[in-house]
């Protein structure tokens, strides 16, 4: 069943990578996180290695952990790796899942319709399938309750502008028309609506549509913030994507032949278009009930646009390897 999707979603697809603030964080637990697939770069040759059915479970369950927690877009990029690299694997299958999951919290709903078919045509008995249903019926009442076909909107747009003919500074239907045109996905025109509003009326400058479609300028222009505009804000605003972890344990002990190092390895990637100085990775390992046994903080220092820079450190600060239950890696920048 196909949907109608309005110009500028798929870009969700590729560049939400992350929340909002002024570092990036990134949770790696014991798991890796190999190839990075959103965004700016992918120009740059980052699309990762294939990687094994273990490793691409692990990376679901990470992806999952996620977005349970709310960190939901810097999660589909690792789901969107796991299905490129192993499109019929099982993870991939889980990752499907998810991954619509993932696009209905974010506002995605014809990709996560889509998404969710795909995962009940791959695996019809799979462990998701009762949830994928269930979610995807759910989806879908309130994808159509939320949005016209584009006939239906053509309609609407047509009877609205006959409307302001007669009552061209009625505010009600100004509304109305950007809003039709901006799920459309006429932004421009939608745009200048918005921007039309707020200058005959600058005591709506705190309404939710126009605060959020429109970024007006101090010499009276505006920026249209449309999805792909607030991708490259984000990323400007978090430069730092840490990918491909690791860790493993490494030396021996003389006399007992038991391993002494935790060590933790990853990739750093700047997404940005600007140079970042002091780049650093904090790097904490855990033992039981969240007790953190090291920190340990790799200097970066310079990176270039697109640049992609490795990085490890090795942890001996614990009674016993065992112990160690998990890692996390937070990418910085002065």
């Amino acid at each position: 069943m196909p949907y109608a999707t309005p110009q500028g979603w798929r870009v969700l697809q590729l560049g939400l990578v992350g929340a909002m603030g002024a570092m990036v964080l990134v949770f790696s637990g014991c798991q890796s996180t190999p190839g990075y697939t959103g965004g700016k770069p992918n120009n740059h040759g980052l699309n990762g290695p294939t990687t094994g059915t273990s490793s691409n479970a692990g990376n679901v369950d990470q992806a999952r952990r996620r977005i349970q927690a709310g960190d939901t877009t810097a999660a589909i990029p690792q789901l969107l790796h796991v299905i490129s690299s192993a499109p019929t694997s099982k993870p991939a299958f889980d990752a499907r899942y998810w991954l619509a999951v993932a696009y209905a919290k974010v506002g995605s709903y014809p990709e996560s319709l889509e998404m969710y078919e795909e995962y009940l045509r791959l695996a019809p008995e799979g462990r998701y399938a009762a949830n994928a249903r269930n979610e995807m019926d759910a989806l879908e009442r309130e994808y159509r309750e939320k949005y016209q076909t584009a006939e239906e909107m053509d309609a609407v747009v047509k009877e609205l502008s006959a409307q302001l003919q007669q009552n061209p500074q009625d505010v009600a239907l100004l509304m109305k028309l950007a809003n039709v045109l901006w799920t459309r996905g006429d932004y421009e025109s939608a745009a200048r609506i918005y921007n039309d509003v707020l200058r005959a009326h600058p005591e709506r400058a705190d309404d939710v549509e126009l605060r959020d479609r429109i970024a007006r300028l101090p010499q009276g222009g505006y920026v249209v913030l449309t999805p792909s505009e607030i991708q490259r804000r984000e990323t400007e605003r978090q430069p730092l994507f840490v990918f491909n972890t690791a860790s493993f344990k490494s030396g021996k002990d003389l006399f007992t032949r038991e391993p002494l190092y935790y060590a933790v390895t990853g990739q750093v990637v700047n997404q940005s278009s600007s140079v970042l100085y002091g780049v650093e990775v904090i790097i904490t390992v855990y033992g039981f009930g969240n007790m953190v046994y090291d920190t340990n903080t790799v200097h970066i220092g310079r990176m270039n646009p697109g640049e992609i820079r490795a990085f490890s450190s090795r942890f001996s600060n614990f009674d016993n390897i065992e112990e160690v239950q998990r890692y996390e890696c937070v990418a910085a920048s002065k």
